[in-house]
C-alpha cells in the first residue's frame, strides 16, 4: 500500500469496529459492546506501599512481608530490591522471581511456560505493545528509575483480566512521595564481544537521540509515484498514462528506472571502533502542604541509554536422510553490530484530600531504537553442494518502538456509606513500532582458478530488498472497582465489584520494493553497493535497472478488540484463622483482524477474521492462618489465553527474537485453562520459606509449528493442539546467615541467602495437520522448560557503605519449536547466567556501583539432533555507574 494512501489513523479504529460490527451481525451474534481495560487499582488499595529500606535484606523481607498479606499467589519486588541488585530495568529485575525466566533481555517466562501465558499492566492497566509480532510488552523497556515495585501475580483474581496464564506482572510507579529527593546517576558499560570493530554505514546519521534523522523513510518522489500510480510496474504506468503503448511504455520504463534514485544507497558497511556505553538518569520528587489535610505531590524522571553490542552468531537449517540430519542452510559465521538508544521519561502528580480521597495522574513515554547490520556468510540451499561458491548476505534494520501512556487514577473511602472504597483509572495508550529502513542484498563469491574469490551482487529480479513498515496501536482503558466491609460475629468481610472495558485498534501497513539487476553484466555487480546503484548506473538505460513494489505476500492489516468486563467477589475472614476468597469475572470479547491487498481492500472471507467470545471465569482462594509464622493457601481458577493479533492475522513476517519467518492463521481458537495451586508459607523474623504445588490443564494451547517450505528456510505458523497439561512444585527461602556463633557468626550475620527452584512437566496432544507433518503428536509444551533455579547470596556491611549481590540463574531446555518431516523438536538448551553486583555508599548521598554479568560466559544455543540451529554468543558485560541523591 502507498505511503501516501495509508489510511488516517484517526479513522482506523471507526473503520474497524464498523467491519466488526458488520462481521458480527454475518455470524449472528449479539451487537459489539466495549472493551475491558483491566485494572488492578483493587491490588493496589489492598497493598500498603513498600518502605524504602538501606539494607537489601531488610528490603527484601519488606517485599515477603507485603506478599505474606496478599490473598492470592504472588511475588513482590520493591524499588530498593531492584536498585541494590543493580537491575537496570524490569525485565532484569524479575529474573530473580520465583519460577521466572527472562528471554532475550525483554520477555518473561513464568513457570516455565512461553510469554503468550504471561501479561503485563501498568498501574492496573493493559497498556498495548510495541511489539508487533508479541502480545506482552518488551519489560526491558522500563527503566529501574520510573518503578516504585513490581507485583506478578501467579494464581488468578478476578479484578484481573481473564486473559490469564502463567502470571501477570504489574508495574507500579508513585506519585506522591514521601519526602522531597532528587536523584541524578551516569555510568558507562562494556561487552567482552566490543573488543572487535563494529560495523557502520553512512547512509544511517547520526542516530544518537534514537529517532531517524530522515535518510531512511519512504522518499516524497517514491511517495508522490505510488500515489499517482499504485503497483509500480511499467505495464501499469502505462495504463495509467492513458494506454498501454509504445510512447506510453517507454515513459513508464524512464520512470521505475528514475526512481531508483529516489532510495537511500549509501549502505556500504564500514569498520569503526566500539565506543562505551552510556547512560544517564535524573529524577526529581516532592510533596507540597498545600492547607490542611491537602497535599499535592510530583514525581519526574527522565533516563537515556546509549549502547553499543557487536553479534556473533551462527545459523542453519536441515532436512533429514534417514537419521541423520542434512544441511539445507549453513551459515557458520555472522558477524554484525547492534546500536541501541533507549529514551524514557515519566511525569506523575498526586493529591491528597485528607484520609479518604487521592487523586493521581501518571504520564509515561518509552522508546527503544535499534539499529542492526548483520553480515552472514555461508551457504545457501543454492550454494551448499558447491564448494567454489558461498554468499555474503548483508541486512541492515532500523526500528523505533515507543509507547506513550497517559493515566488518571482515583481512590476514595466514604466513612459515612459504610466505609465504602472505590478506586478507577482511565488510561489512554499508543504504542508504535516504526522501521523506516530495512534491506537485504547478497552477494556471491566464487573462488577462481588461481585462488582469488571474486565477489559480485546477484543478478537478479529481486537482487535488493527494502521495506517501510509502520504499526500503530490506539488502545482506551476505563475501570472502576468498588468495595463494601462488613462485620458480622468473628467473621469480616468484603463484598467486592467492579467493571472495565478496553479497546484496541492497530494499523499496520508495510511497502516492499525489489531493484532488478538482470541487465547488470558481473563486472558491473562486483563494486560496493553505492557503486553498483549510482545515479548513473541507475539511469543507463542499457542497465536496463528497474524498481518495482509487486509482491506475493500481504503485509497491510486493520484489526481491533474490544472487551466488556464485570465481576463480583467476595472475601471472608474467619476469627483470624481462614481467609476465603471467592469471586467470578464475565468478560465479552470481540476481536477481528483484516489483512489487506496492496489497493487497500479487504483479503478472504470477512468472517474468517472474527473471534467473538464470552464467558465466566470463577476464582477460589483459602488461606489458612495455622499460627503467627506459618499460612497455606489453596486456589483454584478459569482463565483463557487467547491469540495475538499478529497470529491470527495472514501476513508474514520476522520475528526477531529467533529471525524465523512466521505466518498468521485466522483459524486460531482461544485457550482454556483450569488452574489449582496449593502453597505453604513459613515466615520468621526476617527469613521465610515457601513450597507450593501447582497444576494447569489446557485446553486447545496455541503452539509454534514449522510449516513445508520450498526455499531451505524456516517458515513458522500456529495451530491449536487438542489438549495439554502442565504440573509442578515451586520452592523459596530467604535466610539470614545469623546462625553461627563466635567470630564466624559476627562476619555470617552480614549475609543472606535467597533462592528457588521451579521443577514441573508439561504434556500436550496434537493432531496432524495439512502442510506440516509434525513428527511428534505427544510431547512437551512449547517454551517451557522442566527446571527453573534462581540463587542469591547478599552482603550488606553495618556501616551500610557495602552490599553485593551475587545472582545464578538457570533454566531447563525447552522446545524452540516443534520438528517436522522426522525431525526430533528443536530445543533451546540451559542458560547459566551468574551476575555480580557490588555497590560502594561512604556517604548517604553517594554511591558507586558495579556490575559484572553472564561471569560464566555462557552462549544461547538451540539444537536439533544435536546439531546447531542457532548459536548466540552472548559476551560478558562489565558496568560501572554513580549516583547522588539528595
Amino acid at each position: 500500500m502507498s505511503s501516501m494512501q495509508k489510511f488516517n489513523f484517526s479513522r482506523v479504529g471507526r473503520s474497524v469496529l464498523l467491519a466488526l460490527s458488520t462481521a458480527t451481525a454475518l455470524v449472528s451474534m449479539a451487537a459489539i459492546g466495549q472493551d475491558t481495560t483491566e485494572a488492578t487499582p483493587q491490588n493496589e488499595a489492598d497493598v500498603e506501599r513498600i518502605s524504602v529500606s538501606g539494607r537489601l535484606m531488610s528490603s527484601a523481607a519488606s517485599a515477603a512481608a507485603e506478599r505474606r498479606e496478599q490473598p492470592y499467589v504472588a511475588e513482590l519486588l520493591g524499588m530498593e530490591q531492584i536498585s541494590r541488585a543493580g537491575d537496570s530495568n524490569a525485565a532484569t529485575a524479575l529474573r530473580r522471581v520465583t519460577g521466572l525466566t527472562l528471554v532475550k533481555d525483554k520477555f518473561i517466562y513464568v513457570r516455565g511456560l512461553g510469554e503468550r501465558y504471561s501479561s503485563t499492566l501498568l498501574n492496573g492497566a493493559m497498556v498495548p505493545s510495541p511489539d508487533p509480532t508479541r502480545n506482552v510488552i518488551p519489560l526491558d523497556m522500563f527503566p529501574a528509575g520510573i518503578i516504585e515495585s513490581l507485583v506478578v501475580q501467579k494464581a488468578y483474581s478476578p479484578e484481573l483480566p481473564a486473559a490469564f496464564g502463567g502470571g501477570n506482572v504489574n508495574i507500579r510507579t508513585t506519585a506522591i512521595p514521601l519526602q522531597t529527593s532528587f536523584n541524578v546517576a551516569v555510568g558507562t558499560g562494556y561487552n567482552s564481544l566490543n573488543s572487535d570493530d563494529g560495523f557502520d554505514y553512512a547512509g544511517g546519521g547520526d542516530d544518537w537521540r534514537g529517532k531517524d534523522d530522515g535518510l531512511r523513510g519512504i522518499s516524497a518522489e517514491l511517495a508522490a509515484a505510488q500515489t499517482q500510480y499504485g503497483i509500480l510496474t511499467p505495464v501499469n504506468i502505462a495504463e495509467a498514462l492513458g494506454g498501454i503503448n509504445a510512447t506510453n511504455l517507454a515513459q513508464a520504463e524512464t520512470i521505475v528506472r528514475e526512481l531508483g534514485t529516489a532510495f537511500n544507497r549509501e549502505l556500504d558497511i564500514s569498520r569503526k571502533t566500539v565506543k562505551p556505553d552510556f547512560d544517564g538518569s535524573v529524577s526529581f520528587g516532592s510533596r507540597f502542604d498545600m492547607a490542611k489535610n491537602v497535599v499535592f505531590g510530583v514525581m519526574s524522571g527522565l533516563s537515556y541509554d546509549r549502547s553499543t553490542q557487536n553479534i556473533d552468531e551462527q545459523e542453519r537449517y536441515y532436512s533429514v536422510s534417514g537419521e541423520n540430519l542434512v544441511p539445507l542452510n549453513l551459515y557458520d559465521d555472522i558477524k554484525g553490530t547492534e546500536h541501541q538508544v533507549k529514551l524514557s521519561g515519566m511525569l506523575n502528580f498526586g493529591l491528597e484530600l485528607g484520609v479518604d480521597h487521592r487523586l493521581e495522574t501518571a504520564s509515561i513515554y518509552l522508546r527503544d531504537t535499534k539499529d542492526e547490520i548483520k553480515i552472514k556468510n555461508g551457504d545457501s540451499i543454492e550454494t551448499i553442494n558447491e564448494t567454489n561458491r558461498f554468499n555474503t548476505d548483508t541486512s541492515i534494520l532500523y526500528e523505533e518502538r515507543s509507547m506513550l501512556s497517559n493515566q488518571l487514577r482515583g481512590r476514595h473511602n466514604f466513612p459515612y456509606l459504610m466505609d465504602l472504597a472505590l478506586d478507577w483509572q482511565y488510561t489512554d495508550a499508543k504504542a508504535r513500532r516504526y522501521a523506516p529502513g530495512e534491506v537485504e542484498f547478497r552477494y556471491l563469491n566464487e573462488t577462481q582458478d588461481d585462488g582469488s574469490v571474486f565477489s559480485f551482487l546477484r543478478r537478479n529480479q529481486n537482487a535488493v530488498n527494502y521495506s517501510f513498515s509502520d504499526m500503530q496501536d490506539n488502545t482506551e482503558n476505563l475501570s472502576w472497582n468498588a468495595k463494601l466491609p462488613l462485620t458480622l460475629g468473628k467473621a469480616e468481610m468484603t463484598f467486592s465489584a467492579g467493571y472495565s472495558y478496553f479497546e484496541r485498534s492497530r494499523n499496520a501497513q508495510t511497502d516492499r520494493f525489489n531493484f532488478d539487476t538482470v541487465g547488470y553484466s558481473l563486472a558491473q555487480l562486483s563494486g560496493s553497493f553505492a557503486e553498483i546503484f549510482s545515479d548513473e548506473n541507475i539511469l543507463n538505460a542499457s542497465n536496463g535497472f528497474k524498481i518495482s513494489n509487486v509482491t506475493t505476500q500481504a503485509d497491510d492489516y486493520l484489526a481491533a478488540q474490544m472487551i466488556d468486563a464485570g465481576y463480583g467477589a467476595l472475601e471472608l475472614n474467619y476469627d483470624y484463622q481462614f481467609r476465603i476468597n471467592l469471586g467470578v469475572r464475565y468478560e465479552d470479547f470481540k476481536q477481528i483482524s483484516l489483512p489487506l491487498t496492496a489497493d487497500g481492500n479487504v483479503s478472504g472471507n470477512l468472517t474468517d477474521s472474527v473471534l467473538l467470545e464470552d464467558g465466566f471465569y470463577p476464582a477460589l482462594s483459602l488461606t489458612w492462618f495455622i499460627n503467627d509464622d506459618l499460612q497455606a493457601r489453596f486456589g483454584y481458577s478459569q482463565t483463557v489465553v487467547r491469540p495475538d493479533l499478529r497470529e491470527v492475522t495472514p501476513v508474514l513476517y520476522v520475528d526477531p527474537l529467533t529471525d524465523f519467518k512466521v505466518t498468521g492463521f485466522s483459524g486460531l481458537k482461544s485457550t482454556d485453562i483450569n488452574s489449582t495451586d496449593v502453597r505453604l508459607e513459613w515466615y520468621y523474623d526476617n527469613s521465610n520459606y515457601s513450597v507450593g504445588l501447582f497444576y494447569k490443564d489446557l485446553d486447545n494451547p496455541i503452539e509454534a509449528i514449522e510449516l513445508s517450505g520450498s526455499d531451505g528456510n524456516l517458515l513458522m505458523s500456529f495451530r491449536n493442539a487438542q489438549s495439554g497439561t502442565l504440573y509442578g512444585v515451586e520452592a523459596e527461602f530467604l535466610q539470614q546467615l545469623d546462625m553461627f556463633g563466635g567470630d564466624v557468626g559476627k562476619i555470617a550475620d552480614n549475609f543472606f541467602l535467597a533462592g528457588n527452584l521451579t521443577l514441573s512437566e508439561s504434556e500436550i496432544s496434537i493432531q496432524p495437520f495439512p502442510g506440516a507433518d509434525l513428527t511428534n503428536l505427544t510431547r512437551g509444551l512449547s517454551g517451557h522448560s522442566k527446571y527453573v533455579a534462581n540463587l542469591q547470596l547478599g552482603f550488606d556491611a553495618d556501616n551500610n557503605q557495602h552490599n553485593a549481590t551475587l545472582t545464578y540463574n538457570v533454566f531447563g531446555k525447552r522446545i524452540a519449536f516443534a520438528g517436522v518431516n522426522d525431525k526430533d523438536d528443536a530445543f533451546e538448551q540451559p542458560f547459566n547466567s551468574l551476575d555480580f553486583t557490588y555497590s560502594y555508599t561512604p556517604t548517604e548521598s553517594i554511591a558507586v556501583k558495579l556490575g559484572l554479568k553472564n561471569l560464566l560466559d555462557e552462549d544461547v544455543e538451540i539444537l536439533q539432533q544435536g546439531q546447531i540451529l542457532q548459536k548466540r554468543v552472548e559476551g560478558q558485560s562489565y558496568s560501572l555507574s554513580f549516583s547522588y541523591k539528595y
